[in-house]
């Protein structure tokens, strides 16, 4: 019987790894071609300045038109309800003096908040000027005025003395204005009010703060809190134009800092804010 051998098939051959190629690390630049590159880094320098100096025009421009032009109407509106108030009150029944009186109050807070529009829009443009800056004094005035103007209210502040911030004078005032301000207008139902100010250890970073037993707020909208004109409140509970906090947040944003807020509905508010040393 012959037996059939089968031919041995041969063994598949195995890739070859194939060399990795060495990219050439680079070399030192030569001196001309650091010169370039300055060169070119310079005339992105000067082409951006050109183009925050031109947008900065038009933002000035579209402030005067504010401030001009939209006074206008409303100085307009403002007067004829005035006068038809004051010659023809007689033949206006009490209805419709109501009416002349709504529409004279809107005029004005319409009025109000083209200013406060404008003063959103200059504080960033305002140059400034770092040095140290004594936080607790300025705190110390801006209570005192808060008294002043109501010295019928029981308002106690509790100022931590000698906390310093590097940090543009008159901006962190006009900071300080709007977070004591803001303390002192929704803390106006309490019958004794307590508002402090201080600074805490954050994680090894001074954090200030302004704070309020007041009427606090819902921590579900406080993303909304420093949002132009947004308020949480209603304006015949509590008046003002939902600009300050606004205000503040540039303000802080400006020293590259950090604010934050934390509520509670009827036991009063804090804002916290760090600014780099």
């Amino acid at each position: 019987m012959n037996v059939l051998v089968a031919d041995k098939c041969p063994a598949p051959e195995m890739p070859r790894a194939r060399k990795k190629s060495k990219t050439p690390s680079p070399g030192p630049l030569r001196p001309e071609e650091i010169l370039r590159l300055n060169a070119e880094l310079e005339d992105r320098v000067r082409e951006r300045t050109a183009q925050l100096e031109a947008a900065n025009k038009e933002l000035e421009a579209f402030c005067y038109s504010v401030s001009h032009d939209l006074r206008a109407p409303l100085r307009s509106i403002d007067g004829f309800t005035h006068a038809l108030l004051e010659s023809y009150a007689p033949v206006l029944d009490s209805l419709g003096r109501d009416y002349l009186d709504r529409v004279r109050a809107a005029s004005l807070r319409m009025n109000q908040l083209i200013d406060d529009l404008l003063r959103l829009s200059r504080i960033g443009r305002k140059e400034m000027r770092l040095q140290e800056v004594n936080l607790s004094d300025i705190a110390e005035s801006i209570g005192e005025e808060l008294k002043k103007s109501d010295p019928t209210r029981e308002v106690e502040f509790s100022i931590t003395p000698d906390v310093y911030a590097k940090g543009d004078e008159r901006l962190l005032r006009i900071a300080l204005e709007n977070l004591l301000g803001n303390s002192w207008k929704f803390a106006r139902q309490k019958p004794k009010a307590h508002i402090s100010f201080g600074v805490e250890n954050k994680d090894g970073k001074k954090a200030f703060f302004v704070r309020d037993d007041g009427a606090g707020f819902d921590m579900t909208y406080a993303d909304k809190l420093f949002v132009p004109f947004q308020r949480l409140h209603g304006h015949h509970e509590f008046p003002g134009s939902g600009i300050g906090l606004a205000i503040v947040q540039r303000i802080i944003n400006r020293h590259g800092g950090q604010i934050s807020a934390y509520g509670v509905p009827d036991q009063g508010a804090t804002f916290t804010f760090l600014l780099p040393e």
